[in-house]
């Protein structure tokens, strides 16, 4: 018919053809993907069977390993007093996942806490900069009271958590500061220079970026920081998709391993005693046996704490220790360098007797000495008199040695003074020991690129010029001086892994007992004879025990026993010639261009053991000033007399320390 549409739709019978077809051929593809599925997971299973490759990538997503940082070994007197141990620390600290609004958190516990907005702006940059799903400390070194005011606001502080943890401990804070140092977190260049480490250097940076990791910054803690660090352990914890913990695989844990102890040569007791003689005054002060080069004390005045720095240092406590002008973050000890003044005429004596000076030569005193068109004066303006060297030394008179300095010339006092130790260096287990200077005509030559004149030799007889020496280095020459010639050198580590006993000194080649008696009756004058320099130091007021032949004091039951006596020498040291200046009463003068005052001695005279020096920095005269203190230092060394003592063994204390832990 006209106009209609014949139908497009095909028949029934093609339309299930087609299906089929379809369906067939999707199956097809079907069966052959699962059977690919199915073929590389039975791959994969036989592989794994083999190598166990992807059950350990399976359990390193559903694992994960948390580091134990180590207890850091003890550091003992050597009598066995801790002075450095490991202690339980109360912190606050923050998991960021578990915290809506990190800057509102942080400012509730400032408020608790009471510190500063610019504390609570720090914590928050450096929480970010950890992980979101493990506690990151807020604040460490609470005290019990401020622990307990966060403990009891935890259910208003979502995210916040109270905890205890391992932390070094200093108990007599400012004693120890210099010898024994401090830890500290690790900085960004302690993690960067692990990673340049070709063995474990990601593993060492992972461990140090742990934030209850210290790791030795100043002193013994740094200097021997492999010794004392420890092992680190491990635990095996159990973690969700977002890194939380959710239980612990108590199977797989190792326990850390404490550090090793070390058993040093100072007397605790000796070395308080050092500290709190120099009071408010800025030195040092070291005391050492003269046979066996122990050091008794190593004391820098002012000291710092070393606990402020554990869990980082404030700016305010930084910025008060650096800016303080008696600059109490330096070790004096092996790092101050001062003209030895007075204290290195028996130098001189030794080398103008090494010359050919006669015990009876003598120079006339009277005040002055003209040499090369001007005068150099002595320290006392009316002069002396007629001397020779016995009362040179015990007079400390200037114009003697500057006519013995010329007589000995230069380079043998140069030589002299580099056998008694001074401009060598010691490596006495701390960092930054300086090895001072004694300049001679070539060195002159070499570094100031002008010849050497008999007016610097003329100075070299009284410690001054371009000289300088260490507190150590002036003990060293002073225990060398009371051992009639033996070249002890000084140690502070007395037993610890890997330190072996020092060998016996050697006698000094060269050094004539005979001129080392003279030297040493000079000193004996100094300290004994009227007119020595040094009388109130030597004012020891102690004697012998007739039979243990101990140090005890003087009592009116007692005052017919032998007295107990040291010899020792003064030193006056410009820091900076002051002219007509130098009339004014001391007090008028800036503390910074005062002189400083040095004392050196040893003891007892009848059976030399120990020998001292003093610096006070800008102390004044060395008779008034160093040798009180070291008078102090030495009377109770010598009542102590700690060198004849048994002497603390290092795995006794380890075992002791292992039972309480």
């Amino acid at each position: 018919m006209k106009g209609k549409r014949v139908g497009s739709t095909l028949p029934k019978r093609d339309a299930n053809v087609i299906f089929n077809r379809r369906a067939a051929l999707l199956s097809f593809v079907g069966v052959g993907v699962l059977g690919a599925i199915l073929f590389r997971m039975g791959q994969l299973q036989a592989e794994n069977l083999i190598s166990r490759q992807y059950t350990a990538a399976a359990d390193e997503n559903r694992f994960d390993t948390r580091i134990i940082a180590p207890p850091r070994g003890v550091i003992y007197d050597r009598f066995g007093v801790i002075l450095a141990q490991t202690s339980k620390d109360y912190q606050v600290a923050v998991v960021q996942d578990d915290v809506r609004d990190l800057e509102e958190v942080v400012e509730r516990v400032r408020q608790i806490l009471g510190l500063s907005p610019e504390w609570a702006r720090r914590a928050v940059i450096r929480v970010r900069g950890g992980s979101r799903y493990e506690p990151q400390p807020l604040q460490e070194g609470l005290t019990w009271e401020q622990f307990n005011a966060i403990n009891v606001r935890l259910p208003e502080l979502p995210g916040v958590v109270a905890q205890s943890a391992d932390v070094r401990a200093y108990p007599y804070d400012v004693v120890y500061g210099h010898p024994i140092g401090y830890v500290q977190k690790p900085t960004q260049r302690d993690i960067d220079r692990a990673l340049q480490t070709p063995e474990q250097g990601q593993s060492r940076a992972v461990y140090l970026r742990n934030p209850h990791v210290r790791v030795g910054k100043a002193g013994l803690e740094a200097s021997m920081e492999p010794t004392l660090h420890g092992e680190a352990g491990w635990r095996k914890v159990i973690v969700n998709a977002r890194g939380v913990e959710q239980g612990e695989d108590e199977s797989e844990r190792r326990a850390p391993k404490r550090g090793a102890g070390v058993v040093l040569t100072l007397d605790h007791e000796l070395q308080r005693t050092a500290m709190q003689n120099f009071g408010d005054q800025s030195g040092s002060a070291v005391v050492m046996d003269i046979h066996s080069g122990d050091l008794l004390v190593m004391a820098s005045a002012p000291g710092f704490d070393p606990n402020l720095f554990v869990n980082g240092i404030s700016q305010a406590n930084f910025d008060a220790y650096n800016l303080d002008e008696k600059k109490p973050l330096y070790h004096k000890t092996v790092t101050g360098v001062y003209a030895p003044g007075s204290t290195f005429k028996m130098i001189v004596g030794i080398a103008a007797k090494q010359a050919g000076v006669e015990d009876d030569w003598a120079v006339s005193c009277s005040g002055g000495f003209y040499y090369g068109g001007r005068t150099f004066h002595c320290w006392r303006a009316g002069g002396h008199g007629r001397m020779n060297l016995h009362n040179g030394i015990k007079h400390s008179c200037d114009v003697y040695f500057y006519q013995a300095a010329l007589r000995a010339g230069p380079e043998r006092i140069a030589a002299v003074a580099r056998q008694f130790g001074l401009g060598e260096h010691f490596d006495v287990n701390v960092p930054n020991v300086r090895d001072g200077l004694i300049p001679d005509p070539v060195w002159w030559r070499a570094n100031r690129n002008e010849g050497w004149t008999g007016g610097l030799t003329v100075n070299y007889g009284i410690g001054q010029g371009a000289m300088g020496v260490t507190p150590l280095q002036l003990a060293v020459m002073a225990a060398r001086l009371g051992n009639n010639g033996y070249a002890v050198r000084p140690r502070l580590v007395r037993e610890a892994p890997g330190v072996a006993d020092p060998p016996q000194p050697p006698h000094m080649s060269g050094i004539e007992s005979e001129h080392l008696a003279r030297v040493r009756d000079g000193m004996f004058g100094v300290c004994n004879e009227p007119g020595g320099t040094a009388m109130r130091a030597g004012a020891l007021e102690l004697v012998r025990h007739p039979e243990t032949g101990a140090a005890v004091p003087l009592t009116p039951e007692t005052r017919g026993w032998q007295p107990v006596q040291i010899a020792g020498k003064t030193g006056t040291a410009q820091v900076r010639a002051l002219g007509a200046n130098r009339g004014r009463h001391y007090s008028t003068i800036e503390w910074r261009f005062r002189d400083n005052a040095l004392f050196c001695c040893f003891g007892p005279w009848h059976e030399p053991r120990y020998a001292c020096a003093v610096v006070v920095e800008h102390g004044g005269a060395g008779s008034a000033v160093a040798g009180p203190i070291a008078k102090e230092i030495m009377k109770a060394t010598l009542l102590r007399d700690p060198s004849r003592r048994e002497p603390a063994r290092l795995a006794q204390l380890e075992e002791q320390v292992g039972r309480s832990a």
